[in-house]
């Protein structure tokens, strides 16, 4: 495990790197963190990171940005910095695919913030082969407006967001998707997580994986947990 520094200028970002402890890389995650009361930076997936190096997986970690630090506060510097994590998170991405072996298959986790700013890089990147969405609501107006006190005008905001927005980018998404959410969300209602899950493509006749669990926005979970590592071990052929 190293603790680096990616990227240069304003889109440096710190970040983890996991990697297993011999032979090449089979696979490779970017692992994005969420803002909470427990584990809200970049070491929030260390131990599953950990856990997937055993079975051949490149792991990068990225320290957050934004809403971590600084704070939203209007939709122009809103709209920017979430431009700005994009380039962060690119860094982290090449840094990520330096370490594989042509055509290894890459995927994304992300919760919460880390998922929405994830959505938005799988939509427009086309790197990732699976994505896997813990907790993450449709638009970052449903937080940002609630919970900071943001300036201007609300429907302004919205719509100076709305290309940003997570369920615009799920719309893009070309990865095949896990989407994980807890029914007793205080954050989140389920029509909101039915909403982002159900924008996303998915081969004619199948419905989106939407997987439901008895846990809060922490989403603390084994059942999850062990959900999305079978499902990240098929997905990245690591069985």
């Amino acid at each position: 495990m190293e603790d680096v520094t990616l990227g240069v200028g304003d889109a440096a970002v710190e970040a983890w790197l996991v990697a297993p402890a011999a032979g090449p890389p089979r696979a490779g995650i970017l692992f994005l963190h969420w803002l909470g009361e427990h584990r809200s930076d970049r070491t929030q997936f260390l131990s599953e990171a950990r856990e997937l190096a055993a079975l051949g997986v490149r792991s990068v970690l990225p320290q957050g940005r934004l809403p971590w630090g600084p704070d939203p506060v209007n939709a122009e510097t809103d709209a920017a910095n979430i431009e700005l994590e994009q380039r962060r998170l690119g860094a982290a991405i090449d840094a990520l695919r330096d370490g594989l072996p042509t055509g290894a298959p890459v995927a994304l986790v992300g919760h919460d913030f880390g998922a929405m700013h994830g959505l938005l890089l799988a939509g427009r990147s086309g790197v990732f082969g699976a994505v896997v969405v813990i907790a993450a609501t449709p638009r970052w107006a449903d937080w940002f407006l609630r919970f900071w006190k943001v300036e201007g005008d609300r429907f302004d905001y919205l719509r100076r967001l709305a290309p940003l927005d997570p369920i615009e980018s799920a719309r893009r998404l070309r990865a095949t998707t896990l989407w994980q959410f807890s029914d007793r969300d205080y954050f989140i209602a389920p029509m909101s997580a039915v909403e982002l899950a159900t924008a996303a493509p998915v081969p004619e006749g199948t419905e989106p994986a939407i997987e439901w669990y008895a846990a809060d926005h922490a989403m603390r979970s084994a059942r999850a947990r062990a959900s999305r590592r079978a499902f990240l071990r098929r997905e990245l052929r690591l069985d």
